[in-house]
């Protein structure tokens, strides 16, 4: 082989390494967190929580943003679950669950994977918390009522989500997520495009 060839063969892996690295890094695959999750952990999860999203950005309405985007994880999931392993439990059943046990949605969203699993008996359990959610004016500029009344408000919104083992607590998959769009014209639009987006990355598949 001429050193030239070599140089573009060099060239060419180095490249697809670099390449591979930055998908790792924007999330563009699924994010295992357990190099033995299909041999051990999917193998003995047959029913999947989904609980409810804390709210850690710096705006209250967070929580409420939070709820959508739960509500939208769990129908894209039941669009597709005959591509997946296990069933996912019903939000409704979860939360029924939670207030039987006298808890909070608040408080229920910063328990651990097995004290949740543990009330909802599931398990695993998909957990997480929107850490950002901004209005946005033309220019960038945070919005006011002028913005919203000209539909010129958009909003970023970023969700980060694990999923957690019963059995041993482990945290075996981990993904985020960030979406912007318009929040007072499309506000469902764009929350559902978070919970399609999280879906997608949903490991449990056949």
């Amino acid at each position: 082989m001429s050193t030239q060839a070599t140089r573009e063969r060099t060239c060419s892996t180095t490249v697809l390494a670099i390449a591979a690295a930055v998908s790792v890094a924007f999330g563009c695959g699924p994010e295992l967190a357990v190099s033995n999750f299909r041999s051990h952990y999917q193998a003995r999860t047959k029913v999947v929580a989904i609980a409810p999203l804390a709210n850690d950005s710096a705006n209250p309405e967070g929580a409420a943003a939070g709820q959508v985007v739960r509500d939208a994880i769990f129908h894209e999931l039941i669009m597709h679950r005959s591509k997946y392993t296990v069933t996912i439990q019903n939000i409704a059943e979860t939360d029924r669950r939670i207030h039987d046990s006298g808890m909070s949605d608040s408080s229920a969203s910063r328990l651990g994977g097995i004290e949740l699993c543990s009330m909802t008996g599931a398990d695993a359990v998909m957990k997480g918390s929107v850490t950002r959610y901004v209005k946005l004016g033309a220019g960038n500029t945070f919005a006011d009522y002028s913005d919203a009344l000209f539909g010129l408000v958009t909003s970023e919104v970023r969700v980060e989500v694990t999923i957690l083992d019963r059995t041993d607590g482990m945290v075996v998959f981990r993904h985020h997520i960030e979406k912007s769009g318009d929040l007072i014209h499309e506000r469902e639009v764009l929350l559902n495009k978070v919970g399609s987006a999280l879906a997608e990355k949903f490991p449990y598949r056949k």
